[in-house]
C-alpha cells in the first residue's frame, strides 16, 4: 500500500503482529485497505503464505523472533509507524464496513489520545457472542506503548501522559471464537502459560488475576477460576466495568458448580453496578432453567429485550457484554410462555421471530405447538407441514402430522404418514395399532387385519 502521509488529513497506520495467518490475513487487510495510509506488519516466524499476502497490500514487513511477550511485539510494530494515528488489528479481525465513516470522523474531529472501539466476537453455531471494549486507535506519540506480556494494553502509558480516552461505536468483528477446537485449546494453553509468567512478575496485579480466571473458565477449571476471581476482588483497584464482569464471572462459575443461590446473589451484585447490561440477565435465565422456573426466565428475557435498545450505553459499563440473537430471544420467550400456558403471548413472540426469519424452524414449530394448544388444528397442520419440508425425517414432527390428520379426519393422509413412521420403527406397537384402525376406517380390511396380525407377533 502506498503511503499517503503528506495528506492534510490525519494519517492512519495499521500495525499488526502475525504468525501463520494465511487463512485470515487477506480479509483483514481488505477490510481496511481504503481507510489506512500504511500497513506495518511484524512477523514472528510464519512458515505459510502470511508474508506473501501482506506484500500484496504493499505492507512493510519486519521480522522478529517471538519472546513470549505480546507487548514487546506490538511495540516493535508501532516503532515503524509514520502515521498520525495507529490502528491495531489482529489477523482474525475485520473492520466493520459501516464503521469506516465514523473512524475517519474521529480521526479528524477529536482531541483524545486514545479511542476505545467495540470488539464483536460472534459464535456462529448458536447465534450468541459477546462485545468488549478495547483501545485499538491511538495517537502516534512518544511515550505511548504497550505493556503486559499477555492481554497487553496501552492505557497505562496513556494515563501516565494524562491523555483522555474517547468512547466510540466503531466496530471490529473478531472471528477468533469460530476456530477449531484444537486451535482454541492451543491458544488457551499458550495464554495460560503467559498469564502465569505475568503473575509471577506482578503477583499483586488484580487485572491479571481477572484475566487468568477468564482463561480458567474457558478450560472449565471452575474452582481455580473462583480462587482467581476472589483474589482479583480482594486486591481491588479495578474499574467499575471490570468489577461488574468479575461478578458476572462469579455468577457463571457458581452456576457451573451447581451453587445456584450464590450465583443469583452475584448476578444481583453485577446488576447493582450496571443495570444496562444483559449478561447478568442471560446468566440468570440459565440458572432459572436449571431450577425449572419459567416465570423467572420470562422476566430475565423481557429485561434483555428492554435493555437491548439501550445497549450501546451498556458497552461503557461492563468490560464484556454477552448477547443473543433477537430471534432466539423471541423463540425462547415463546416457549416459556407456552410452558406456562400463556398462549396469546407465546403466539405473539413466535410471530415476532417469524417476522425476522419467516422459515425459522424453531419459530415455526413453536407457533404450530401454540395452535395445537388452542385447538386450531388446521393452522397447526399448515405450520407443521412447513416444518416437515425442512426436516422430512423428523420423527416427532411426523407423529404430530399423523395425529393432526386423524383429528381433521383425513384418514388417507394419516395412513401415508404412519406408514412412513413404521419404516423408522417396524415393530412399534402404537404405530401398528394406529394403522390398523386407520385402514379399518377407510374400508381396507385386509390391510387392517395384516397390521393386527403383526401386533400379535410383537
Amino acid at each position: 500500500m502506498k503511503s499517503n502521509l503528506k495528506s492534510k488529513k490525519p494519517s492512519l497506520s495499521l500495525c499488526m503482529i502475525v504468525k501463520n495467518e494465511e487463512e485470515y490475513l487477506q480479509e483483514c487487510l481488505e477490510s481496511v485497505e481504503d481507510v489506512v495510509d500504511e500497513i506495518i506488519l511484524v512477523d514472528t516466524g510464519s512458515t505459510d503464505r502470511t508474508v506473501e499476502i501482506a506484500k500484496q497490500f504493499d505492507a512493510e514487513v519486519y521480522h522478529i523472533p517471538w519472546h513470549d511477550d505480546f507487548a514487546a511485539a506490538r511495540n516493535e510494530s508501532i516503532k515503524h509507524a509514520s502515521g498520525d494515528w495507529i490502528l491495531q488489528l489482529d489477523a482474525d479481525e475485520r473492520l466493520d464496513p459501516e464503521s469506516k465513516k465514523e473512524l475517519r470522523h474521529w480521526l479528524e474531529n477529536n482531541s483524545k489520545m486514545c479511542i476505545s472501539v467495540l470488539i464483536d466476537s460472534p459464535k456462529e453455531e448458536n447465534n450468541k457472542g459477546h462485545i468488549s471494549r478495547a483501545h485499538r486507535l491511538f495517537r502516534n506519540l512518544p511515550g505511548i506503548q504497550y505493556s503486559g506480556r499477555i492481554h497487553e494494553q496501552i492505557s497505562p502509558s496513556v494515563s501516565k501522559l494524562k491523555g483522555e480516552e474517547g468512547f466510540t461505536n466503531i466496530k471490529v468483528m473478531h472471528l477468533g471464537y469460530n476456530k477449531s477446537e484444537v486451535e482454541m485449546q492451543a491458544k488457551s494453553e499458550r495464554n495460560f502459560l503467559l498469564l502465569k509468567r505475568q503473575l509471577a512478575e506482578e503477583p499483586n496485579n488484580a487485572y491479571y488475576h481477572f484475566t487468568l480466571a477468564q482463561n480458567l473458565i474457558l478450560q472449565k477449571e471452575y474452582k481455580q477460576a473462583l480462587t482467581s476471581l476472589n483474589t482479583a476482588l480482594k486486591l481491588g483497584g479495578l474499574p467499575k466495568d471490570i468489577r461488574c464482569s468479575i461478578y458476572n464471572n462469579l455468577t457463571e462459575v457458581h452456576t457451573k458448580l451447581g451453587k445456584y443461590e450464590e450465583a443469583v446473589q452475584f448476578a444481583a451484585k453485577a446488576i447493582s453496578l450496571s443495570r444496562n447490561q444483559t449478561t447478568s440477565y442471560l446468566l440468570l435465565y440459565e440458572i432459572y432453567g436449571y431450577l425449572d422456573n419459567p416465570l423467572r426466565q420470562i422476566d430475565c428475557l423481557e429485561s434483555v429485550l428492554d435493555i437491548t435498545g439501550k445497549q450501546k450505553q451498556s458497552y461503557n459499563e461492563v468490560s464484556l457484554e454477552a448477547y443473543v440473537d433477537e430471534t432466539a430471544i423471541y423463540i425462547n420467550l415463546g416457549n416459556r410462555y407456552l410452558k406456562t400456558k400463556k398462549l396469546e403471548k407465546a403466539h405473539n413472540y413466535f410471530q415476532k421471530a417469524l417476522e425476522k426469519d419467516e422459515n425459522n424452524f424453531l419459530a415455526l414449530t413453536g407457533k404450530a405447538n401454540s395452535f395445537l394448544e388452542t385447538g386450531d388444528f388446521q393452522k397447526a397442520q399448515e405450520l407443521f407441514e412447513r416444518v416437515h419440508q425442512q426436516a422430512p425425517d423428523d420423527f416427532g414432527i411426523l407423529e404430530k402430522l399423523g395425529w393432526l390428520a386423524i383429528k381433521l379426519q383425513n384418514f388417507h393422509k394419516g395412513i401415508e404418514i404412519y406408514e412412513k413412521l413404521l419404516t423408522f420403527h417396524p415393530e412399534n406397537f402404537n404405530i401398528l395399532k394406529r394403522l390398523a384402525a386407520l385402514y379399518s376406517k377407510t374400508g381396507n380390511l385386509p390391510k387392517s387385519k395384516e397390521h393386527l396380525l403383526r401386533l400379535k407377533s410383537i
